[in-house]
């Protein structure tokens, strides 16, 4: 054995001899038991995690969801107030020769 083996040995038996109050089942569960229970709290921890970001995702996926419904109603809102403005603009231009605008055209001094 090289002399750091034997220097940690010797300290691990001091902390044993300091420790002969406490049973050797305590010792063997918090060095072979404790860091399962530690990786398994943690696991745990990351899987709330994980959760919640999948929720969050699922969340956007409704948000996108309805704001796909909300720009086709808008885009439907668009094509009517086109479509009327176009009547009007298709109206003014037909109706642009009125026979009265005509008439007050031609006869001066005539109200009509």
């Amino acid at each position: 054995m090289s002399p750091e083996q034997i220097t940690a040995l010797t300290s691990l038996l001091s902390i044993m001899d300091k420790m002969s109050g406490w049973p050797f089942g305590l010792l063997f569960f918090m060095i072979v038991v404790g860091p399962w229970v530690l990786a398994i709290m943690l696991a745990y921890g990351y899987r709330k995690r994980f959760e919640s970001v999948v929720g969050m995702y699922q969340a956007n996926v409704r948000l996108v969801e309805k704001f796909i419904e909300l720009s086709g109603d808008l885009k439907e809102v668009v094509i009517m107030n086109t479509q009327a403005w176009q009547r009007t603009c298709d109206a003014v231009e037909k109706n642009q020769f009125c026979p009265q605008i005509r008439l007050q055209k031609s006869a001066v001094g005539v109200q009509g």
